[in-house]
């Protein structure tokens, strides 16, 4: 049987029509898709720009409003009065956050809310350390140099600021990012030529950064306020506006090594791509921050390796497992791989520096000395604990580091900061344990600041999985309710820290405030800072009796002769009454 010539022309016209409509209508879908994807990411990611913008914007800005304070920050009468200026800044900032996360609560929607307590958050966030950034800016009021001028550390790292000026690159296995960052602002005519000059404002942003980095790094792991507890209390405990780039890249290494785990147990859920990706992303991250310091990493890497056993795939995806681990290590090693090179190089360097940490108990996890008067008196450190021969501190984070191992030892956000503790404890032992031997302290007392982040951090995130068991059980009492007392549970949180946040940074930045060296306190260090010569010839305007030393104009690194025998007779020295040095404790 013959088909007929108009039914054989038909249907290809038909099924091209037909065709042709199906691939318009699947062109629109996707176009669809593509835009409610793209709607969907600006939805999630806005609000997270806008929390970093906030909390760096805060910092840095009050960081800056501290130059207007025009106060004598060399009299005591005129730091007082500094440090109560900065304080009614903050308070007023602090209720304007305040009135608008309340009101959000009472009048806002469900996301107006969630976003407004969002950036309160980070607002707090960078407010807190923004705070002692402009302490900073007070106590060197006059002056163009760093806390501590060209002396200790700072010589060494303007040293070798100088060598990159002039070279190109350094000879030292000391972190880079800090002198290549001088040595190259100075080269490109920022500075006035002179690395020195940009010490003192490096370390000014260092400090003012610290409360934003540890929020935002918490965050990727946590909701807003408890990621704000969790990072700033801690961030705020290790304030060294000295060396502030050692506190700044802790805060943020443990929320990340948490971050390493969580996507590690995820990665069978990625695509490859995705998977590559994040890893790679976490690996440049973590080389970054070696650069700026490297000893967090030493300290925290026997205790991470262990944790990353324990979170990885095994029975769901160990080629994706090894994919985000091997993508993690090459984003490390294109960063940091040069100066790990180095660093490994220099095992054999020998430290032999001994300070008020190096004898004390080995075990104390109290109050640090360099805010005690009595911190260069023989045995126990500023005096004995109350319970035991431990401080109320150390009986707290033991109590939260118990609770937080019971409540949460599953969770990511725990294992980190209880690796980074661990692996600390156990290196602090054995160095200190062959410290006799070697005659070599090999940088062990710096567990310390490791040991006491870490365990605030369990502390605080013990509080927070004690809150969220508590709550169902509340709500279940008579007259328990999901409204009521619980609409201003934001504004009491950031209430709380946001004056935790004002008064612990008024303590460090007192701390460091201008004091004469027979004070034996750390504002030694802002009173040496006024004693040297500015770039015109002029002395600071609040040097010592209006005389100061002469600008070097080139700063050199000193060498230190490695000896056979460490001498530990620093800490403990008294004068008598004829004004010679008795020893009270000497080693060697």
């Amino acid at each position: 049987m013959k088909t007929s010539p108009s039914v054989e022309t038909a249907v290809p016209s038909q099924v091209d029509e037909a065709s042709e409509a199906e691939r318009d209508a699947t062109a629109s879908a996707g176009r669809r898709a593509v835009k409610e994807r793209a709607q969907a990411l600006a939805r999630r990611w806005w609000p997270a720009l806008a929390e970093c913008v906030v909390a760096v914007a805060t910092a840095l800005g009050f960081t800056y409003w501290g130059v207007t304070v025009a106060n004598s920050p060399v009299t005591r009468v005129g730091q007082v009065s500094g440090l109560s200026n900065l304080q009614f800044r903050l308070a007023l900032l602090v209720l304007v956050v305040l009135a608008v996360v309340g009101w959000a609560t009472v009048r806002g929607s469900e996301r107006v809310r969630a976003v407004t307590v969002r950036l309160a958050a980070a607002a707090v966030a960078g407010l807190s350390t923004g705070f002692i950034g402009a302490g900073q800016v007070f106590a060197l009021r006059g002056t163009p140099w760093p806390l501590n001028g060209p002396y200790g550390d700072n010589n060494r790292i303007l040293g070798w600021a100088e060598e990159i000026l002039h070279t190109g690159s350094m000879d030292a296995f000391y972190p880079p990012a800090v002198p290549y960052i001088l040595g190259y602002a100075a080269k490109a005519g920022f500075l006035g030529g002179q690395p020195a000059f940009g010490l003192k404002w490096l370390f000014i942003a260092f400090v003012a950064l610290t409360g934003p980095v540890a929020y935002l790094a918490w965050r990727s792991c946590l909701r807003p306020l408890p990621a704000l507890a969790v990072g700033l209390l801690p961030a705020l405990q290790q304030t060294l506006p000295h060396k502030p780039y050692s506190p700044f890249v802790l805060v943020a290494l443990v929320p990340l090594i948490a971050k390493l785990l969580l996507w590690l147990r995820a990665s069978p859920r990625f695509t490859t791509r995705g998977t590559a990706g994040r890893g790679a992303f976490l690996g440049v991250v973590f080389g970054l921050l070696f650069l700026v310091y490297s000893g967090w990493h030493v300290w925290s890497l026997p205790g991470v390796l262990v944790a990353v056993l324990f979170f990885y795939p095994w029975q769901t995806g160990r080629l994706r497992g090894l994919l985000f681990l091997g993508s993690s290590l090459a984003g490390f090693l294109l960063v940091a791989g040069p100066y790990l090179r180095v660093l490994l190089g220099a095992t054999g360097t020998r430290d032999q520096w001994c300070s008020g940490y190096t004898l004390t108990e080995p075990a104390y996890i109290g109050t640090t000395p360099l805010s005690s008067r009595a911190w260069d008196e023989p045995g126990e450190y500023p005096g004995f604990g109350e319970f035991a021969g431990l401080h109320t501190y150390a009986v707290i984070v033991l109590i939260g580091l118990g609770v937080a191992v019971a409540l949460g030892l599953r969770k990511a956000v725990v294992v980190a900061p209880l690796a980074c503790f661990a692996s600390a404890w156990f290196i602090r032992f054995w160095l200190a344990g062959h410290m006799e031997a070697d005659q070599q302290v090999q940088l062990f007392p710096r567990t310390m600041i490791v040991i006491q982040v870490t365990l605030t951090a369990l502390t605080v995130l013990a509080c927070v999985f004690a809150v969220r068991k508590l709550t169902p059980l509340v709500r279940a009492l008579p007259g328990g309710t999901t409204r009521g007392p619980r609409q201003f549970t934001a504004v009491g949180a950031l209430l709380a820290l946001a004056l935790a946040g004002g008064m612990i940074g008024s303590f460090f930045s007192n701390q460091y405030l201008p004091t004469a060296p027979g004070e034996k306190l750390a504002g030694t260090l802002a009173w040496q800072a006024h004693q040297f010569r500015k770039p015109d010839g002029a002395c600071p305007r609040y040097a010592d009796r209006h005389r100061c030393q002469a600008y070097p104009e080139r700063t050199y690194v000193e060498a230190a002769e490695p000896v056979e025998k460490m001498v530990c007779e620093y800490p403990w020295r008294k004068e008598n009454a004829d004004g010679s040095i008795r020893l009270l404790l000497t080693q060697g």
